[in-house]
């Protein structure tokens, strides 16, 4: 009878452990929506409130919030899209016909052989620079009606996380295995990071993107939109940053002849585009995380890698909980994780 019940209590849980396996399989394809989903809604609650404050109706307030990000989305996809691929076509085309060989050899510090093989480097670079791009531009055309359907998921996910928040903390906080104090840490720690990225990294790191698209306008360089683009994705990435637009840039506006764009440029990208981040910063963030810069680099690097574009979120944040632990440990306080009596 009792090895009965042990047989029964194993076959119980193999059905428990098949039925988790099964539910990670069906949302694997679509976890990444899911995850934007639920940040963009903890990032825009502040807004929703407004609207619900005035409203008084949850279900429009987030409809209306829904159909605002949509708009937002859905018209620069429209509009721009069609102009940066032919813009990025046309910047290939000019600097396939340029002569960097002839153009360096006016230089002083390239001549002969040198000039050429800077020349061939420089045409290689491009080549594969543009050949990446078309492969990206290829596999989004091809899987245009599965990200149509992780817009739809992230969509409805954001409708109801949005709507739902408070119950949604509750139930969360219902099932969490931790003390009422480690809640608050962790919670606190996930605010913070959330912060410092999305508005430290990203919206610094898009502003950045169009302010050196607003100077390489007013110098009238070509295909100023692809370079915006551009300088916006660099500007966001850690380590990297808008330098490798507008040093390029200006190097070539250098070696064709237009010396005075080229040191504006220059002037204008390091002493004004640079230091934006020193500038909005404080503006935006109140408190940072206390995540040292170096694994705060490191985690987004390494999250990029292995979540995709999620990773700048999930990253900083996974090295944050370790660090979280790491301390109460250090503190001899690991036994307080799980009291949740707190």
């Amino acid at each position: 009878m009792a090895e009965n019940q042990v047989v029964k209590r194993w076959f119980l849980w193999v059905i428990v452990a098949a039925i988790f396996i099964l539910a990670f399989l069906v949302l694997k394809p679509i976890i990444i929506p899911i995850v934007f989903g639920l940040l963009f809604a903890y990032i825009f609650d502040p807004i929703y409130k407004r609207i619900n404050r005035g409203l008084k109706s949850p279900n429009i307030s987030a409809f209306i919030l829904i159909l605002g990000i949509t708009v937002i989305v859905a018209i620069p996809a429209v509009y721009l899209t069609p102009s940066i691929v032919t813009q990025t076509f046309e910047t290939y085309a000019a600097l396939q016909s340029f002569d960097f060989a002839e153009a360096l050899s006016n230089l002083a510090i390239f001549k002969g052989d040198m000039a050429r093989s800077v020349a061939m480097n420089i045409d290689n670079f491009i080549g594969r620079a543009f050949t990446a791009f078309m492969n990206q531009f290829t596999d989004l055309l091809v899987n245009l009606p599965d990200l149509m359907l992780q817009f739809a998921v992230f969509l409805f996910t954001f409708y109801f996380a949005i709507r739902d928040a408070k119950k949604l903390k509750e139930y969360a906080r219902s099932l969490s295995p931790f003390s009422e104090a480690t809640e608050k840490k962790f919670m606190t720690e996930f605010r913070h990071i959330t912060n410092a990225i999305v508005f430290g990294q990203v919206l610094i790191g898009i502003i950045q993107g169009l302010a050196l698209g607003a100077g390489l306008l007013f110098l009238g360089v070509s295909n100023v939109l692809t370079l915006t683009v551009i300088a916006c994705i660099v500007s966001i990435i850690p380590v990297l940053g808008s330098w490798l637009v507008w040093m390029p840039v200006a190097i070539f506006l250098f070696i064709t002849g237009d010396a005075f764009s080229a040191i504006f440029l220059v002037l204008y990208g390091a002493l004004f585009v640079g230091t934006i981040d020193n500038l909005i910063r404080p503006y935006l963030l109140s408190r940072q995380s206390s995540l040292p810069v170096a694994l705060g680099v490191i985690g987004t690097i390494g999250g990029l890698y292995f979540f995709g574009i999620a990773g700048l979120l999930l990253g900083p944040l996974v090295l944050a909980y370790v660090l979280i632990l790491v301390e109460f440990y250090r503190q001899g306080r690991l036994n307080e994780l799980f009291k949740k009596t707190g």
